[in-house]
């Protein structure tokens, strides 16, 4: 196989996309230096107590296991399956990146949204499509 047919095998390249963003994600959390002082738009991940680390392990942990099921998705039964909770995972995880990101601006912190409220809104709408398109393809697999 192909890394093209990995990538592109039957549309999931949203897939590879949305799993790519959340390991970029987890990435810049790791880095060296204090990134959610860095602006008021993380005034709610500190009001909920959370840190880098907090943040960065879960995530990677998350978009491997994504990465994964995309990768021998097909070439095992049960892949589907890691498909379908990494991107449950995933929509769950933008849905609540766009409600952080929102509340500084809801609450008066800051006089505008952050561009992240818009476009982890529409990361996890294309979560949810995935999720459903790889519970579809899981019952495939569990027909006789």
């Amino acid at each position: 196989m192909r890394v093209s047919d990995t990538l592109l095998q039957n549309g999931r390249a949203l897939e590879w996309l949305t799993s790519s963003v959340i390991l970029a994600y987890a990435c810049t959390l790791a880095l060296p230096g204090d990134t959610l002082s860095t602006s008021v738009a993380f005034a709610a991940f500190l009001q909920l107590g959370l840190d880098e680390a907090a943040l960065s392990v879960p995530l990677s942990l998350i978009a491997a296991m994504r990465m994964a099921g995309l990768f021998i998705n097909g070439n095992w039964q049960r892949s589907p399956v890691l498909r379908c909770v990494g991107a449950v995972l995933g929509a769950g995880l933008f849905m609540g990146l766009a409600v952080l990101f929102a509340v500084p601006a809801l609450s008066g912190q800051s006089a505008a949204l952050t561009t992240g409220v818009g476009t982890y809104f529409v990361l996890a709408a294309f979560d949810v499509l995935a999720a459903y398109r790889s519970a579809a393809d899981a019952s495939y697999y569990q027909r006789p």
